[in-house]
């Protein structure tokens, strides 16, 4: 099998879920014996798009240089389609693209094509993802796509007006999916996909109305980076580290539930500490502090150093890779009940479950885990020992993506 990666977005070291993702899917096939290739679109006036680096990545890479304000929609199309073609591939699979991604679609048919799309793809064009005013959005741009579009607009229109330019506002004008006609676009794009793939049922549900085939396969992790830590004996102060990690400054991430959550801890116990990968002059308080962000590198080691892990997601989180890495390293977990982390967090087993932005419940379950070892030591047994058994990513290669490839190119 022969098969080209295509990706907009794609940045190694990673940026976020997805970029982790696409890399260990690619990493893996290819320790399996396929033949890849990945095509990528390169900004280099954007750190946010395509920064990849071909040395640092044990598969072989093009890079299509472009700068999006500056460069066309059909050039891009184009320069996509001459590179794929010259490596002759016997399928595509496209991965994470937002605004621009079906035109690169578009311009690949004929190809048999698989794609991954991820909730915020398809959900809304003005905050990116499926939440706005600080509550998840009801509308779904696939089929409202009026109402969206008019939503977008009225938030959009003064910074197109003035001329400020965002990553993503570029792209947003490159696509031109202020036009009635973009629906349409996206929508073809998806009929051309042979399987698509998404990373929980609420999606798979969003998508099924417009795609012939849509297939649920779980992200996963890296056991050798993410090794089961022995529980911290204790600190010096006898604290307890509660930790989130992840963009912490990003509110659909949900901080502001978390801080809410240890305001109500605190009044009755002094014996924790929230940290958070967020901007270190954050304010702080006496429970709280800001720890910066981390990259892939370092984020095993904060897993290590805390007691319990939370996920508070505000809006429907495709996957929640976050708390998958904190169970695979043995800490208990407590997430929102929302897209796919309710999938990966089991309730009374390897965490808990709260309802999406109840700070009390979550402080609820927070006091409780604080109380008692035996429960924290219990979880996160049980949580590594479910992530070894279905999220192992040789265990993924072998039950989900050969298969498919496989059937793919046959």
């Amino acid at each position: 099998m022969r098969i080209a990666f295509v990706d907009l977005i794609f940045s190694w070291p990673p940026n976020g879920g997805a970029d982790v993702d696409l890399f260990h899917v690619m990493a893996g096939l290819r320790q399996q014996g396929v033949d890849l290739h990945l095509f990528v679109l390169n900004d280099p006036e954007r750190w946010e798009r395509g920064t990849v680096d071909p040395s640092q990545v044990p598969f072989p890479v093009t890079r299509i240089e472009a700068r999006l304000p500056r460069t066309t929609r059909g050039d891009l199309c184009r320069r996509f389609r001459a590179a794929v073609d010259g490596w002759r591939p016997d399928a595509v699979f496209v991965g994470h693209g937002f605004l621009l991604k079906p035109y690169i679609m578009l311009a690949l048919a004929g190809y048999p094509m698989v794609a991954r799309y991820y909730a915020h793809e398809m959900a809304c064009h003005r905050d990116v993802l499926r939440f706005k005013d600080g509550a998840p959005c009801p509308n779904d741009y696939l089929d409202t796509p009026d109402t969206c579009r008019a939503c977008a607009l009225d938030t959009l229109g003064g910074r197109i007006r003035s001329g400020i330019r965002e990553a993503w506002l570029d792209e947003y004008l490159l696509a031109e999916a202020y036009r009635p006609a973009y629906h349409g676009v996206q929508v073809d794009a998806l009929r051309r996909v042979a399987v698509a793939i998404v990373s929980n049922q609420a999606t798979r549900a969003d998508l099924l109305r417009h795609c012939p085939k849509v297939a649920v396969l779980p992200g996963g992790v890296d056991m050798e980076q993410f090794a089961s830590a022995p529980p911290p004996s204790g600190r010096a102060d006898g604290r307890r580290i509660i930790l989130m990690t992840g963009r912490g400054e990003d509110p659909a991430k949900g901080d502001e539930v978390l801080l809410r959550a240890g305001e109500l801890l605190w009044k009755g116990r002094q014996d924790f500490e929230i940290r958070i990968t967020m901007p270190e002059d954050t304010p702080s308080r006496p429970w709280f502090r800001p720890i910066g962000w981390k990259g892939h590198d370092e984020v095993a080691d904060c897993y290590a150093e805390a007691d319990i892990c939370v996920a508070p997601s505000v809006w429907e989180e495709p996957f929640g890779l976050v708390a998958l890495e904190a169970m695979a390293t043995g800490r208990p977990v407590c997430a929102s009940r929302v897209g796919g982390l309710q999938d990966i967090v089991r309730h009374g087993e390897t965490g808990c479950l709260f309802a999406r932005g109840d700070s009390a419940e979550l402080a609820a379950h927070l006091d409780a885990l604080l109380t008692d070892t035996a429960l924290r030591d219990r979880m996160g047994r049980a949580g590594r020992a479910l992530v070894e058994r279905e999220y192992r990513w040789s265990g993924i290669m072998e039950r989900h993506y050969l298969p498919l490839l496989r059937e793919l190119c046959s």
